[in-house]
């Protein structure tokens, strides 16, 4: 049982300098359980890979986004592809395709202690954010919090929930709409706190809940 996860996002402007293709996204997380977590459990975690324009416009037409993922979730629906194909169902063709195609450029990765702790780990990644296909100057970071397949302590049993705190590009606008928590009905269920760090020209905007919510944060470039 998960007792905190506390997951730092920072996020590098570098679509100003490679065309408007793609953001980098750092992400830092501390997850502290009540006991060890078995060595076989593992995650799909992104590898940092660049992929084509043509392989982001099927992830975001199939709306899946790079997060840890366990096997059974990436992997799930995949074995009736060539049946959907038959049978002429594209959306569903398109989802499988995308699942094999995020397989490719993810890591497996099983949690390791830090160093001196039982049930106490620290994992990091890299991987790129590409913009909204219907407008190319807004990127949204997508996270799902806590792992999937752990459940989260309440704060009856010692539980202190997610926290999430995401930094972002210089000289960006953050969309005080879609940037928001919520649950898997899409019912807004963690609000968020943004503040602004004047000399860097940043933006920070963090959230903290303690159920198990889907986190948006949504911003786009001037220029």
């Amino acid at each position: 049982m998960i007792m905190i996860q506390d997951v730092t996002v920072n996020i590098t402007g570098t679509s100003r300098y490679n065309g408007k293709a793609s953001d980098n996204a750092h992400v830092e997380m501390l997850l502290v359980t009540n006991e060890p977590v078995p060595a076989e459990k593992a995650w799909y975690v992104p590898s940092g890979v660049t992929v084509p324009q043509a392989v982001a416009d099927i992830f975001q037409l199939a709306n899946l986004s790079m997060y840890p993922q366990s096997e059974e979730t990436l992997l799930a629906g995949i074995e009736d592809m060539k049946v959907q194909a038959e049978s002429g169902n594209l959306e569903d063709v398109i989802k499988d395709a995308a699942k094999l195609m995020a397989l490719s450029i993810m890591k497996k990765m099983s949690l390791v202690p830090i160093q001196g702790a039982t049930n106490a780990y620290m994992l990091a990644y890299d991987y790129k954010l590409f913009p909204l296909k219907e407008t190319p100057n807004v990127f949204e970071l997508k996270v799902q919090l806590p792992f999937e397949g752990m459940d989260l302590a309440v704060p009856g049993q010692g539980g202190r929930g997610v926290r999430l705190t995401v930094i972002t590009p210089i000289d960006i606008n953050v969309d005080p709409v879609m940037t928001k928590g919520v649950d898997s009905a899409g019912n807004e269920v963690a609000n968020e706190d943004m503040y602004t760090i004047a000399k860097a020209g940043r933006q920070v905007v963090s959230f903290e809940h303690h159920t198990d919510p889907f986190f948006f944060v949504r911003y786009s470039y001037n220029n």
